[in-house]
């Protein structure tokens, strides 16, 4: 769950399957014609997350959601350690992008519970990483680091795009920069250099609005089930 502060003191409570769909439709408008195991992959590498995110956790330090950014390290073991199940009907190559995205998060954790996740995901990873090489000799170094390099860049577009662009910020390669009213109902963001295939790219991430704060699970469970789901709209222009 990734949660955008609104004017007034509400939230925009964004599921992490929701906001991966958001990068997905980004790869199928992206400048370099992606493989479509990419593409998947890019679209589903949140759907560890869908459970949990269907029926939100209080962190009652807050009174709102728990956020992706708040797990502890065993939460994060419980959630990732299921990405090779959860990502092997995509695909052996989808698979391999969901795995890699997997590993990139998780790469500076110093917890023993991750390291050992990440350990059998590294050799789930390798296996793939053979299997393609033989079945495909198009898929080398060059592809490996290509395709792992653009789900992290697709990935951190679509959170900025989630959070809201306030002030120019970088996202990986790419800089953005707020344009806000031109186009009413819709966030705008200037993107340089523009790295897609059409001069402006409208996207949306399915959201619930919740109020700045819970008192008790209970409460944010009736509150969830009550709300209306809302669009988020951005539109991205060259910058």
């Amino acid at each position: 769950m990734l949660l955008r502060e609104e004017p007034g003191g509400t939230v925009l409570a964004i599921a992490q399957p929701d906001h991966a769909a958001l990068s997905g439709r980004l790869a199928e408008a992206w400048d370099d014609d992606l493989p479509h195991d990419l593409v998947a992959a890019t679209a589903r590498h949140d759907d560890v997350w869908a459970n949990r995110d269907t029926a939100p956790r209080l962190n009652p330090r807050t009174g709102r959601p728990q956020t992706f950014l708040e797990l502890d390290a065993s939460d994060r073991v419980q959630v990732w350690s299921q990405a090779p199940a959860v990502a092997a009907p995509l695909g052996p190559e989808a698979e391999l992008w969901v795995l890699r995205h997997a590993e990139r998060l998780h790469a500076s954790y110093d917890d023993s519970g991750v390291k050992a996740m990440v350990a059998v995901i590294g050799t789930r990873t390798g296996e793939l990483i053979e299997q393609l090489r033989v079945n495909s000799a198009a898929f080398d170094d060059a592809a490996l680091a290509r395709g792992t390099s653009v789900l992290a860049l697709l990935d951190t577009l679509s959170l900025c795009a989630c959070f809201g662009v306030l002030e120019p910020v970088d996202a990986g390669v790419l800089r953005l920069t707020p344009a806000d009213g031109t186009v009413p109902g819709a966030d705008v963001i200037a993107v340089a250099p523009w790295p897609f295939d059409r001069t402006r790219v409208e996207i949306s991430a399915q959201a619930r609005r919740l109020p700045g704060t819970l008192a008790s699970q209970a409460e944010l469970d009736a509150t969830w089930a009550a709300a209306e789901p809302v669009a988020l709209r951005v539109v991205l222009t060259p910058g």
